[in-house]
């Protein structure tokens, strides 16, 4: 007989005469007890952890801090790997917890803009030169590959923040991942770093699980690397994806980096393409791109259009800013059935300063509701 199945027996027979109530308040208390002794146990746990991480935290910072300010501000002169050896003053970190808080430190270092306040100036070369000769980049490259998701994430977060120095080649491992999160971030990583195809990912669609955060990421992506190369036509990687909300964002894209290269395809594409939201988002592209033929696009479907559409071409106008298109707000008004998009139309009219309120004025006349006199006495007020 084991020691568990002793004890299991010996106390059934000692509460064997109790009531059943009796017998359930002391199962409550015994749970509550060994629940209560593993709160306090993972609080001391957590509060050690916390200590040791602020006493780590402090060592680094009086090891380096003061060396790594003066190098990467105020050296104003190269520094390479060959004189960061000789000098020995930045000891090449060992443990896994010196490489973390050294990258953190350094970081911190370089977006603090009060020393460039003080006359400093941030000295790219030493930084990356700082980097190598630490092995930080390595360090970083071999967590990316790591079998454990979390640590793979935290490395591609850390990779984005040193910002160069990656090659793309170390995200092939990742870039597959069964992990949807990780796999998605790999990907926008490779497209930063990468010098061979960037834009891989791009071109297959990027990924089955694209989604409205997957669009953010992969926005601040295209900027990143529009500082250095110039971003390739969007247009074409449009119809090689079947997901909607993936060909909406780049076709958001396009308005943003400007490719009015794109417009004869936007315009053919709105007359072919079913797809509702897809023809609301080349609507209001094509109003960022400020084509001003769009006016007669809206024109020719805004009566027959659904209220989301019209609410898109009404967006559309709006970014255009041409008035040009007041002659055709004014037959919009009456001719949409959406008291939503009216409210649109009298906004928009109302950008337009004297001209807007001239019409709006003339529309006012005509109204035959309650909802439009007061949406007029609010606009002409």
């Amino acid at each position: 007989m084991s020691i568990l199945d002793y004890y299991f027996y010996y106390y059934s027979s000692v509460f064997a005469g109790y009531p059943i109530v009796i017998k359930i308040a002391i199962f409550i208390i015994l749970i509550l007890l060994i629940l209560s002794l593993m709160s306090l146990y993972r609080f001391f746990h957590i509060r050690r952890k916390q200590l040791l991480a602020e006493k780590r935290k402090i060592k680094i910072e009086d090891k380096y801090k003061e060396k790594l300010i003066d190098l990467l501000y105020f050296s104003f002169r190269e520094v390479n790997v060959t004189d960061l050896k000789e000098g020995k003053d930045f000891p090449i970190p060992r443990k896994s917890w010196q490489n973390e808080m050294l990258t953190e430190l350094i970081l911190k270092i370089k977006s603090d803009k009060s020393y460039e306040m003080n006359g400093g100036v941030f000295q790219n070369s030493n930084y990356y030169n700082l980097m190598s000769y630490t092995k930080l980049f390595d360090f970083w490259v071999k967590n990316i590959s790591s079998t454990n998701s979390n640590k793979a994430i935290k490395a591609l977060r850390m990779v984005n923040e040193i910002g160069e120095g990656i090659s793309g080649s170390a995200f092939s491992r990742v870039v597959h991942h069964q992990n949807r999160y990780l796999r998605k971030f790999a990907r926008m990583t490779f497209s930063r770093f990468d010098d061979h195809d960037p834009y891989k990912f791009l071109e297959q669609g990027f990924d089955v699980h694209f989604n409205k955060f997957d669009e953010k990421r992969l926005h601040y992506t295209l900027i990143e690397i529009s500082k250095d190369y110039t971003i390739p036509p969007l247009s074409k990687w449009i119809n090689n994806s079947k997901k909607k909300n993936y060909k909406c964002f780049l076709i958001r894209e396009i308005g943003f980096f400007r490719q009015e290269e794109a417009i004869p395809y936007l315009v053919e594409l709105f007359k072919t393409e079913p797809s509702i939201p897809i023809q609301s988002q080349i609507m209001e592209t094509l109003g960022e791109l400020k084509y001003e033929p769009l006016i007669n696009l809206v024109k020719e479907d805004f009566r027959f259009a659904s209220q989301s559409l019209q609410a898109s071409m009404l967006k559309g106008l709006k970014r255009l800013k041409s008035k040009k298109c007041l002659p055709f707000l004014k037959e919009a008004y009456h001719s949409s059935q959406f008291n939503e998009n009216k409210i649109r139309i009298v906004e928009l009219l109302q950008e337009f300063n004297k001209d807007g309120v001239t019409i709006l004025t003339s529309l006012s006349t005509d109204s035959n509701s309650e909802f439009e006199a007061n949406l007029f006495d609010f606009a002409l007020k």
